[in-house]
């Protein structure tokens, strides 16, 4: 019979625990009927097939049901748009900025918006302007005076912790005085590369010992698996560590590396903590990623749009701006994700 471990076990009460806490609420709420005022909150983001925003939606909406059940103010409703997701070839910016504004005629108290052209996000915030509505921008920064608070990303400060993490790693294994570093850079002309490249070598800079291997390519699982396997086969697989500017790049990067059976002599990393990067984490064929904590960072921003509907101020890190947290993925701490991907477990770790 195959056993689970007491954490897994615990897991699994606690999980249950919490359903049944939320059934008892929900029925009691349907019997007592719920007669709290409804504030609509809207939100537009270009799309929801990445990890990131998978996470921001799901965290909304999961701190949105406790909310409603727990709180005594007034229930919340989301109404969510993802244009990218809806356009199905059409003019994708017409579509948004209709969007918007049909979420304006329905009466939304709170914007929360990532605009898929920062250009014309100024014609959608002249109509809130119009309603009153203040509005919550994430990732691209737009300068108005409706943007009463912005959530954005640190890009340079993760690369700073990609890099710093393999430097420790290489100083643990006394190899930083002779080691060859492969940067996998990503496409040349992308911004948020751009800052992630200027945190990788802001760290590695400072370590003129260290031989960089910087490679161009897509961002995307075969490009990471060709450069890595080249390289190694390039350097006579005189290879000590691989940064990648994203999970699927590190993903390619760890497959390139067992073509070679090195997964144990090579210290791999990647930036964004997709699932398919931490499934190779539980397994013990990649090293870390770099968390965004993107369902950390969905309720982070639901709980500020409630927070300006009653007048509160914006909890910002600097100048109406709150960046987004993130950690280190490892072997040792993955279990941490397990609150969002509850099969982890599951994954056998083989290194």
């Amino acid at each position: 019979m195959k056993s689970f471990p007491v954490s897994t076990i615990a897991y699994q009460k606690s999980l249950l625990r919490d359903l049944f806490i939320i059934l008892f609420l929900c029925f009691f709420q349907a019997c007592a009927g719920d007669n709290r005022p409804v504030v609509k909150i809207g939100v537009s983001v270009p799309n929801t097939n990445t990890t990131s925003y998978n996470l921001i939606q799901k965290a909304i909406f999961d701190q949105l049901a406790e909310h409603n059940l727990t709180a005594q103010s007034d229930r919340i409703e989301i109404i969510w748009n993802s244009v990218q997701d809806q356009a199905n070839g059409k003019n994708a910016v017409a579509m948004e900025f209709q969007q918007v504004k049909t979420m304006l005629n329905q009466g939304i108290k709170v914007l929360i918006l990532n605009s898929i052209d920062s250009r014309s996000a100024h014609s959608i915030l002249r109509e809130t302007k119009r309603k009153s509505v203040p509005v919550l921008t994430l990732d691209e920064p737009i300068i108005n005076d409706q943007i009463v608070g912005h959530f954005s990303i640190d890009q340079s400060r993760l690369g700073e912790i990609a890099a710093a993490y393999v430097v420790q790693k290489l100083k643990d294994e006394s190899l930083v005085d002779k080691s060859n570093v492969l940067v996998l850079e990503g496409p040349l002309g992308s911004p948020v590369f751009r800052q992630l490249k200027i945190g990788i070598y802001r760290i590695l800079d400072q370590y003129p010992q260290v031989h960089i291997l910087s490679k161009y390519s897509k961002a995307d699982k075969s490009s990471g698996r060709q450069l890595a396997s080249q390289t190694l086969r390039d350097y006579a697989q005189n290879v000590q560590a691989i940064i990648c500017v994203n999970s699927g790049l590190a993903v390619g990067a760890v497959e390139g590396v067992n073509l070679y059976d090195m997964a144990e002599k090579i210290v791999t990393i990647g930036i964004g903590a997709e699932r398919s990067a931490i499934n190779l984490i539980v397994a013990g064929q990649h090293d870390a990623e770099v968390d965004l904590q993107s369902y950390e960072r969905g309720q982070m921003i639901l709980q500020s749009a409630i927070d300006i509907y009653n007048d509160q101020p914006f909890q910002a890190d600097q100048e109406k701006t709150q960046f987004a947290p993130s950690r280190i993925i490892t072997t040792s701490n993955y279990t941490i994700l397990e609150k969002i991907w509850p099969d982890l477990h599951s994954k056998k770790i083989r290194k």
